[in-house]
């Protein structure tokens, strides 16, 4: 060893060591997308995407639903619409948007592109709430009219096998 050297200087590289050590200690962590957000290959295929939803309290959540019409259904009953351009790939993988509850569409991050206008996806959020609304009569006449005829049918077995005298 070198006796000769300052004790300043000792101590002075000694950090440096220390401090060299300590951030090559330190690990930096990835976020992993939310189990429930995220959509495989034949979902995907489908329609599917993931969907970050930011409440008003600020709670993230992550879901999966299905794009259909230009519009996004969330569990709770609110609808969004989106067109595409807020689509973003987790790892180049999973299609997320990332969907504030307050707004109808979600946060558009990429580069150059500026969210001014929000009423652009009101119509396609409107035409999804009024198809959803809309609902098909079933066919109740249908099973009226079975139970006449196996009435009928009853009461012909009945009469002419002697059951009526």
């Amino acid at each position: 060893m070198e006796e000769n050297i300052p004790l300043i200087k000792r101590i002075e590289q000694l950090t440096e060591l220390v401090e060299s050590k300590e951030q090559e200690k330190i690990k930096t962590k990835r976020i992993k997308i939310p189990r429930k957000a995220k959509c495989r290959r034949r979902k995907i295929k489908k329609g599917w995407v993931g969907v970050l939803k930011i409440d008003e309290n600020g709670h993230i959540s992550g879901e999966k639903q299905k794009v259909e019409g230009f519009t996004v259904k969330l569990k709770e009953g609110t609808y969004h619409a989106t067109d595409g351009r807020e689509v973003l790939f987790w790892e180049g993988k999973f299609p997320v948007i990332i969907q504030p509850t307050w707004q109808l569409n979600p946060i558009r991050i990429k580069k150059g592109e500026v969210t001014k206008n929000e009423t652009y996806g009101q119509k396609y959020v409107m035409a999804k709430m009024l198809k959803d609304a809309i609902t098909l009569k079933k066919g109740k006449g249908s099973i009226i009219i079975w139970i006449i005829i196996i009435g009928a049918v009853l009461f012909g077995i009945n009469y002419f096998m002697g059951g009526a005298a």
